[in-house]
């Protein structure tokens, strides 16, 4: 073998050598940079905070982070990242229904799927939050006049603990009922407002203190419609029989 072909063997060798030395090294400083613990740290590993409140911890961190909750049952649960100096600041606001009694905030640095540190949160004096709660009882209106299409005055009623509401005739024979459910499938307490003319059909004003879907059924549904009730104002929106 001549000296040329010697010098190219040579030199592809060098080629190959380095290129596994700078992988090798590069791979280590990077296993080396996730592993150390200055890279990602939080003032706090653990908080304590009431339903419907929040607190915060601050984080160190070399790059961004990601973050995902685990345990929560809310969806009012959730976490704000803000930017602050050098790292950031890390909200933890529990929702108002969270039931769970304690969750876990898992954190991550960009760029890698494996190092993360966790935030424990526990919640105190867990019980289970009623939003009609909140509504003013004492003065509920439980029963409304409601002007037919055929010139009659019927009756709507609340019934089932002021969650189910009845419309009459005037004769005082049941037509149809409906319900407004939240998301949680609890039935809301109702309250009851005047029968609006829309022009396109007569709507009860109805309000609740969550936002809600109505349930009626397909039957009581057609029964008030041939008495030209068409559907509810719910919580201020013409929102017609689903």
């Amino acid at each position: 073998m001549n000296n040329k072909h010697l010098k190219f063997l040579s030199t592809l060798t060098t080629i190959i050598l380095l290129t596994l030395s700078i992988s090798i090294t590069s791979k280590a400083e990077l296993a080396t940079h996730y592993d150390n613990t200055e890279d990602l740290y939080l003032t706090a590993y653990n908080l304590y905070i009431e339903q419907g409140g929040y607190d915060s911890v601050g984080i160190h961190a070399t790059n961004y982070v990601s973050y995902y909750i685990i345990g929560a049952h809310s969806s009012n649960t959730y976490v704000v990242l803000k930017d602050a100096g050098a790292g950031f600041d890390l909200e933890v606001h529990v929702g108002i229904d969270e039931t769970a009694n304690e969750f876990t905030v898992y954190i991550y640095l960009d760029g890698t799927t494996d190092y993360h540190k966790d935030l424990y949160v526990g919640v105190k004096e867990v019980y289970t939050y009623n939003p009609d709660s909140e509504l003013d009882t004492t003065s509920l209106v439980t029963a409304i006049q409601v002007p037919y299409i055929n010139s009659t005055v019927g009756i709507l009623a609340l019934t089932n603990d002021n969650k189910s509401g009845f419309f009459y005739t005037a004769e005082g024979l049941p037509i149809g009922q409906f319900s407004v459910y939240a998301d949680n499938g609890q039935m809301r307490v109702l309250q009851l407002g005047e029968a609006v003319d829309t022009g396109s059909g007569i709507y009860v004003t109805v309000n609740t203190t969550t936002a809600g879907t109505i349930h009626i059924s397909d039957s009581d549904k057609t029964a008030l419609q041939l008495f030209g009730i068409n559907g509810l104002i719910l919580n201020g929106v013409i929102t017609p029989w689903p």
